[in-house]
């Protein structure tokens, strides 16, 4: 049944004249990649699931960052099979992340992917990697507004805004 929903969504979406998100697959090894691709610059990762109600909540929250955070990188990944693709298309075009950078889990072995972002994630969403420009990450799990994801950004901000000060 999902698969005739998702297919049914594509065909609407593609009859519509709309362009569908493109999600690259985000398997074995694509946390290092999508870190090394954005070396020297903050990055946020954030795994989201359209079975995860507060995942669907912030999803406006996710678009307004990426669209106000232009010196953070920001890349989005949905953690759904591809059966459930469309539904994460569907969703993440609805709160206005269609210009975002998504990638979506194409391993069936999906504690390798929870182990490759942070060693003591076990799935929780959502959940969020905060990589510094020199390569440190700090994880967490829970909402956008946690504490330590404000605090992040807030540190970020400050040094870009004492660099261009100094231009």
């Amino acid at each position: 049944m999902t698969r005739l929903f998702g297919f049914v969504v594509a065909l609407a979406l593609a009859s519509s004249g709309a362009r569908a998100l493109d999600f690259q697959p985000y398997g074995r090894g694509a946390f290092a990649q999508i870190v090394k691709a954005h070396a020297g610059k903050p990055l946020i990762i954030h795994f989201w699931s359209v079975t995860c109600p507060p995942c669907i909540a912030e999803l406006p929250q996710w678009a307004k960052m990426v669209s106000d955070q232009t010196s953070v990188d920001v890349v989005l990944v949905n953690t759904d099979s591809d059966e459930d693709r469309a539904r994460a298309e569907m969703r993440a075009e609805k709160a206005g992340l269609g210009k975002a950078t998504h990638y979506g889990f194409s391993d069936d072995f999906v504690e390798k992917l929870y182990f490759e972002a942070d060693m003591a994630w076990r799935g929780e969403l959502p959940f969020t990697t905060l990589v510094a420009p020199d390569g440190g990450v700090t994880a967490v799990t829970g909402a956008i507004d946690d504490p330590l994801v404000t605090k992040w950004l807030e540190k970020r901000a400050a040094k870009q805004g004492s660099s261009a000060n100094t231009r």
